[in-house]
């Protein structure tokens, strides 16, 4: 899935990050997957995708609502790589 980002000259501000070679290089490969190698548009999906992540959060504990186990993200996580989960084995009759 690839998302548009507004990446217009003139409506952007400039600035920089120090980042380790691997962690640059990650960046670069996934820019290119998902944004034609525009690392920009990829730097502004993620950060739009972390406000509404903090929003979320917030609507969540304004409401009570428990935070995810460690376990239950796992789980998430698998079905999201399209893993399934081992079946347990039951005993013959």
């Amino acid at each position: 899935m690839c998302y548009t980002a507004s990446m217009r000259p003139g409506r952007t501000k400039t600035t920089s990050f120090s980042l380790d070679d691997t962690t640059l290089a990650n960046l670069k490969a996934l820019a290119k997957r998902r944004h034609r190698g525009n690392v920009s548009a990829l730097l502004a999906e993620v950060a739009s995708r972390e406000a509404k992540f903090a929003a979320a959060e917030a609507f969540f504990e304004k409401y009570g609502v428990a935070p995810l186990t460690d376990a239950a993200i796992e789980r998430i996580e698998a079905e999201w790589r399209g893993e399934t989960p081992a079946r347990s084995k039951r005993r013959a009759a």
